[in-house]
């Protein structure tokens, strides 16, 4: 069957691509962004991806009409954006030092979390929603209660910047990288 890509990056571009066993189509090219799309999530639905960027803004586009539903804004560096599992609520880490919830449906935010002492460059959300990790510049990874917006557990370990947190399949554990290397 085919399949479809949703790529972005420095170019500022977002693009969908149809890939199949001979070939490689693009199917859309959009561009609004200013600054290099740094992350980018697809809904649940398949049927919305939102774009994060460089520029202060995370774009909403439906992926049937290609078009853009919302758009948010901070002055700020986008790093990283995860959808909440109920798709009600996106979730954004930023060089601002800040993890920040938004409405999903109009891009209004929602509530501002003060969440290291450097800029934060990666989160995971849990499959039911409960809880999140961050990992940031500060080198610390912070095990987060979702609804309540508190530290649970703090991580420590990684001599340079944590780049990259995930939730293991099983969400017993906890995966980072950091910018020196390593993987805990």
């Amino acid at each position: 069957p085919p399949w479809r890509i949703v790529t972005g990056g420095m170019d500022a571009r977002m693009r969908v691509w149809n890939i199949t066993s001979s070939s490689q189509t693009m199917l859309f090219n959009m561009k609004e962004h200013r600054g290099p799309i740094n992350a980018l999530v697809v809904s649940p639905d398949n049927r919305r991806v939102v774009s994060a960027s460089s520029d202060g803004s995370c774009i909403i586009w439906d992926l049937e009409r290609y078009v853009r539903v919302a758009a948010l804004f901070e002055a700020t560096l986008f790093k990283g954006i995860k959808y909440h599992p109920d798709e009600s609520q996106l979730v954004t880490c930023s060089a601002n030092y800040k993890i920040t919830y938004w409405d999903a449906v109009q891009g209004d935010m929602i509530r501002v979390l003060e969440a290291a002492d450097a800029e934060v460059c990666a989160l995971d959300l849990d499959a039911a929603g409960d809880t999140f990790v961050s990992g940031a510049a500060d080198k610390l990874v912070k095990l987060w209660h979702y609804d309540d917006g508190i530290v649970q557990a703090t991580g420590r370990g990684h001599s340079g910047a944590v780049q990259a947190v995930r939730f293991s399949p099983d969400e017993r554990r906890i995966v980072s990288v950091g910018k020196e290397g390593s993987i805990f």
